[in-house]
């Protein structure tokens, strides 16, 4: 698929239950050291959302929701969806036309918006040639590294950011990938046009995983045929520190990457999870990374609790930040 300016903006549902539409950003400004994550994504035929809200200083605090009154798929109306945007609770999302989107929060204890404003390459899809793949991600789906703007307050602070960050989106009909994942781990990061990536591994309860993504230097991309994840987990098993990636393009070329996570937050399903943003270094540049992981979905049916996590996040309202030793810039 090319890029146009349609992927940018709310599509029409068709009649499938399933049929979904979800943004997500994630941004990390090393200098002024805060960040955050936002993904919001609607199921129109069900009347349902799910917002999610991730956002941290450090040295501060930290702001973690992806609930409205205790649920995970919140009630929406036709009023919340509209040509070139939609809501789903305390947050919006407003395609703005050229590859910009703005992402807006509203919480008594965090609010504000940002800005992913200027690509460092056009828009893309994954290639939706792997089964799983094209079950993960339908209709359409884009991810663009770039730059991030905005202004936002964490309790009492008010915060500037002018940094990199990535932004993807979907939609399309997605039915029960959740139940039939062992693992997922996926990564994105960008150094500005000279470098970007974004990659994920896809692993099935049953069946045959696979590696899906892309390297972009200079507008020039290559597939990704495999990939190595290697991550510093703390002591409770949950909270991601660093991450080393060994990409393998279909040259045969490897790349290997360093990510060290600022900040991370854990899901609140079962099942072991985290999301985290940071540092990516790549060649001797540094910039933006996030990193993921979605480990044992299907099997897990423990929900991690505060008190047995040491640095991700896992209770939604307003937290203390916890640092690690390995965020060393």
């Amino acid at each position: 698929m090319t890029y146009d300016e349609s992927w940018d903006r709310p599509h029409s549902p068709t009649a499938d239950p399933n049929w979904q539409e979800s943004d997500w950003l994630s941004f990390y400004d090393p200098k002024v050291r805060v960040g955050g994550i936002c993904r919001i994504g609607q199921r129109p035929n069900r009347g349902t959302g799910q917002p999610g809200l991730f956002v941290f200083a450090l040295g501060a605090q930290r702001f973690f929701a992806d609930d409205v009154g205790g649920r995970l798929d919140v009630d929406i109306s036709p009023a919340d969806r509209w040509a070139d945007g939609y809501r789903v609770g305390n947050l919006s999302v407003d395609h703005l036309g050229g590859g910009r989107v703005r992402f807006n929060f509203d919480y008594a204890e965090a609010a504000g918006s940002v800005e992913f404003y200027e690509g460092h390459y056009i828009p893309r899809s994954w290639s939706l040639t792997k089964e799983d793949i094209h079950n993960l991600f339908p209709d359409g789906h884009l991810e663009a590294g770039g730059k991030v703007r905005g202004k936002f307050c964490i309790g009492d602070e008010t915060y500037d950011v002018a940094c990199m960050g990535h932004r993807d989106r979907s939609w399309g009909v997605r039915t029960g990938y959740v139940e039939r994942v062992k693992r997922i781990m996926t990564c994105w990061g960008t150094v500005g046009p000279e470098y970007s990536h974004a990659v994920l591994r896809f692993e099935p309860k049953e069946g045959e995983g696979t590696v899906q993504g892309f390297v972009m230097r200079n507008g020039v991309a290559e597939e990704v045929v495999a990939m190595r994840h290697l991550t510093t987990i703390d002591v409770d098993f949950i909270s991601a520190i660093e991450g080393r990636v060994i990409l393998t393009l279909e040259s045969g070329e490897e790349i290997k990457v360093r990510c060290t996570l600022a900040q991370t937050h854990a899901g609140r399903a079962p099942g072991s999870a985290f999301s985290g943003v940071g540092v990516l270094e790549v060649g001797g540049q540094r910039g933006f990374c996030t990193y993921s992981g979605l480990v044992n979905p299907s099997r897990g049916k423990h929900m991690s609790t505060q008190d047995e996590v040491t640095l991700a996040v896992v209770e939604k309202g307003l937290s203390q930040t916890r640092e690690h030793p390995v965020l060393d810039w």
